[in-house]
C-alpha cells in the first residue's frame, strides 16, 4: 500500500532515474519511444523505492524538497554520464576511421540521434548498442543504480573529493579506447599511402591520388570486418568497468 514517504521516495528516486536514463546509451535512444521510457524509469525508481531501509532522510519541507531532487538529478545525469563514456570512445574511433576511409565528405543524419553521422559511425553505433544489450551491460547498469543507494541513501550527501579526478581520468580513457579502436586502420592507411607515394615517384604519368581512394576503401573496410572482434573485447572489457565508474562517481 502506498504512504506518503513512499510516494516521495519514489518521486526522488525518479529523479535520480530520469537523469540515469536522460543520458545513459541505449535507454536514451529515440528508438524507445518517450511513454516508454516515462514508464521505464518510473518502474525501475518505484522498485528502487521500496527496496529501501526503513531508515532513511527525507525532506521536511518544500524547499528541502526541491533541493533533495536537483541532487538525485544530478547523481543521475552522472551516473548516466559514466555510462556515456563507452559510447563517446567508439564515437572518436568512427571518426578517426572515417577520416582514414575518406567517409567524412558523406556524411548522413542520423535519426536516432538527430546529428550527422558517417556510414561508419553508424555502423560503429550500431555494433556498439548491440553489443550493449548483448554482454549485459544494461543490467549491470540497472544493479548499479540500485546499490546506489547504499552508497548515497536519499538525503545523505557525503561528498566525492575523487570526482574531478576520476572526471578526468576516465574522460582521457575515451581517446585512448578510440585510439585503440581504430590503430589497425590508421597503420594500414600509413602503408598505403607510403606504398602510392613511392609508386607516384616511379609511374608520375598515373593518378596515384584517385588510384589509392579505392585500395583505402577495400582494404579498410575488409580491415574493420577482421577487426570488429577484437574492437568487441576492447568495449565489452571498457563495460564490464561501467558500474565502478559509476559508483564512484556519486557525489
Amino acid at each position: 500500500m502506498l504512504n506518503g514517504d513512499l510516494l516521495i521516495l519514489w518521486f526522488l528516486a525518479s529523479m535520480r532515474a530520469t537523469g540515469l536514463m536522460a543520458v545513459a546509451p541505449v535507454f536514451s535512444s529515440k528508438a524507445i519511444p518517450p511513454p516508454l521510457r516515462v514508464m521505464l524509469a518510473l518502474f525501475t525508481a518505484f522498485v528502487a523505492a521500496a527496496m529501501m531501509p526503513g531508515r532513511r532522510s527525507l525532506p521536511e519541507s518544500l524547499g528541502s524538497l526541491v533541493v533533495f531532487s536537483i541532487l538525485e538529478l544530478l547523481t543521475g545525469l552522472l551516473m548516466g554520464w559514466a555510462v556515456r563514456l563507452v559510447m563517446s570512445g567508439v564515437e572518436v574511433a568512427s571518426q578517426v576511421i572515417s577520416s582514414e576511409l575518406g567517409f567524412t565528405m558523406g556524411q548522413q543524419v542520423d535519426p536516432m540521434s538527430d546529428t550527422s553521422e558517417s556510414a561508419i559511425g553508424q555502423l560503429m553505433m550500431g555494433f556498439a548498442s548491440m553489443l550493449f544489450l548483448v554482454s549485459g551491460a544494461h543490467q549491470a547498469v540497472l544493479s548499479a543504480f540500485f546499490h546506489s543507494y547504499e552508497v548515497a541513501p536519499i538525503g545523505i550527501f557525503r561528498g566525492n573529493t575523487e570526482a574531478g579526478t576520476m572526471l578526468v581520468t576516465a574522460t582521457g580513457k575515451i581517446f585512448q579506447s578510440g585510439l585503440q579502436m581504430a590503430a589497425p586502420l590508421v597503420a594500414v592507411n600509413f602503408i598505403i599511402s607510403l606504398a602510392f607515394s613511392i609508386l607516384g615517384k616511379v609511374a608520375p604519368a598515373m593518378n596515384v591520388f584517385g588510384e589509392s581512394f579505392a585500395v583505402r576503401i577495400v582494404v579498410g573496410l575488409t580491415l574493420l570486418a577482421i577487426t570488429l572482434s577484437l574492437a568487441a573485447r576492447l568495449l565489452g572489457d571498457t563495460m564490464s568497468g561501467v558500474p565502478e565508474v559509476m559508483m564512484r562517481l556519486i557525489p
